[in-house]
């Protein structure tokens, strides 16, 4: 470790420190101020990156034992619900699209399709890039589709509108398409586990898809409107895409097991969400897709661990009273208009996810957001649901998804690009979110 992340990890246990010797505000517990403690302690941990957001997990979890909040064995249990293995199965079967190749075949039809003009082929990465991120993280999506998309504009200059709008359209798209299913992100399975363990609420994978599906469908041509007017496209001839071969047999047996699990997921409600994604998994080994070497590449092990300090960190402010105790603090302050509180939680969450992992936002915000939610008597799901989407944001700095910085390595647009597109493509989705949140969702009985 070096100086600089040994200092930041230094002043974040000096923030839990401080902690524990302020006295405790009236109505509030010392296990409720030590968990408010450690909100703090988390967000500078996972702002800072003094450690990596996996070790960073793991060390939210030890900590509360050691300050007598919860024993070991109830902190330890938190990471083990159904939302850790529907993580785990949905990362395999993106493994096994990855190692069929079936990525390629759907970017050829989907770029031979929008290939007759240049604002067609920037729609059609949108498209290519958010459809595959509907079963894939949205980062992997980049990584599989950078060198087709790269590619593809191997003959455009650096610099170029082309080159601009193609390479911010993959990162948008893979971002626009992660929150519409659970499979697009840590934080939207995190969110369900939440939801369940601590205000008995459950969300199936179609109810989910139902609520943040139309908020996608509904980004693309906006996000479409603003590449394509703030980097107008040269005209631009795509190269000629070479004929695929026919469908292999590996990518055959990988679209069925993603077919079969897509339709469980979607008709067997008292399977939960994981049952699924775990038997498409193990079909995947059962066919010889995969090994499990495969696994030990591919699995981002970090995400996992960050999701069990998150879930700590969720379960720990809900059960000592810290979550209730802060959202009545903040309505003094901010008042008790709904709508108002509402967009002032969605600001707040995307303009975290520009500088934090979305997964590691949404753990901070949703605690807030859903105690606030309960203390109003305002929709704990419509509230938990807006933030969880605006968590998937995140358009105008680098770091705000790996996306971005992938891209944006590539040499095709400079950081004040992104910049202009992606505060334009914030403030759109906080008002769509804001706008579903408020007016769609109430219509569809989200209650």
């Amino acid at each position: 470790m070096n100086e600089k992340k040994l200092a930041y990890l230094l002043i974040a246990l000096l923030i839990l420190a401080s902690f524990y010797f302020i006295p405790t505000p009236n109505g509030l517990s010392y296990d409720g101020k030590m968990m408010l403690g450690m909100l703090v302690f988390a967000a500078f941990l996972f702002i800072s990156e003094a450690l990596p957001l996996g070790m960073a997990g793991l060390l939210v979890m030890a900590i509360p034992p050691v300050l007598g909040i919860f024993p070991p064995q109830e902190v330890f249990g938190f990471f083990g619900n159904e939302a850790v293995f529907f993580l785990i199965g949905a990362f395999i079967l993106a493994a096994g699209v990855q190692k069929s190749g079936m990525h390629r075949r759907i970017a050829y039809h989907l770029l031979r399709m929008f290939g007759r003009s240049s604002r067609l082929y920037i729609l059609g990465i949108l498209v290519l890039a958010s459809s595959m991120s509907f079963i894939i993280s949205e980062h992997a999506v980049v990584a599989l589709l950078l060198p087709i998309i790269g590619a593809s504009l191997i003959a455009v200059e650096k610099g170029s509108n082309m080159g601009k709008a193609g390479m911010i359209s993959l990162t948008y798209g893979a971002t626009a398409g992660s929150v519409a299913t659970l499979m697009g992100g840590a934080r939207n399975p995190y969110t369900v586990a939440y939801l369940a363990e601590n205000y008995g609420i459950h969300v199936s994978f179609a109810e989910w898809l139902l609520m943040a599906l139309p908020i996608t469908l509904i980004m693309l041509p906006i996000l479409w409107l603003i590449i394509t007017t703030l980097h107008r496209p040269e005209k631009f001839v795509p190269p000629k895409i070479e004929g695929m071969q026919k469908m292999g047999k590996q990518e055959g047996i990988v679209l069925a097991i993603i077919l079969l699990t897509l339709a469980i997921l979607l008709t067997v409600r008292s399977w939960g969400i994981a049952v699924a994604v775990i038997i498409g998994a193990v079909l995947l080994f059962v066919f010889n897709i995969l090994s499990w070497k495969d696994i030990e590449r591919s699995m981002p092990w970090g995400v996992i661990l960050l999701y069990g300090g998150a879930m700590t960190l969720g379960k720990g402010l809900q059960i000592t009273g810290a979550s209730q105790w802060l959202a009545s603090s903040i309505i003094a302050v901010v008042g008790e208009n709904p709508y108002l509180i509402l967009l002032i939680l969605l600001l707040i969450t995307v303009l975290m996810t520009e500088t934090m992992s979305h997964a590691a936002a949404v753990a901070l915000m949703l605690p807030i957001g859903a105690g606030i939610a309960s203390a109003m008597g305002m929709s704990v799901l419509m509230v938990s649901m807006a933030i969880a989407i605006a968590g998937g944001f995140g358009y105008a700095l680098l770091m705000g998804t790996p996306g971005n910085i992938m891209t944006y390595g590539t040499g095709y647009f400079r950081q004040k690009d992104i910049l202009k597109t992606g505060m334009l493509a914030d403030a759109a989705g906080i008002a769509l979110v804001f706008l579903m949140a408020t007016v769609l969702w109430p219509l569809m009985g989200v209650s």
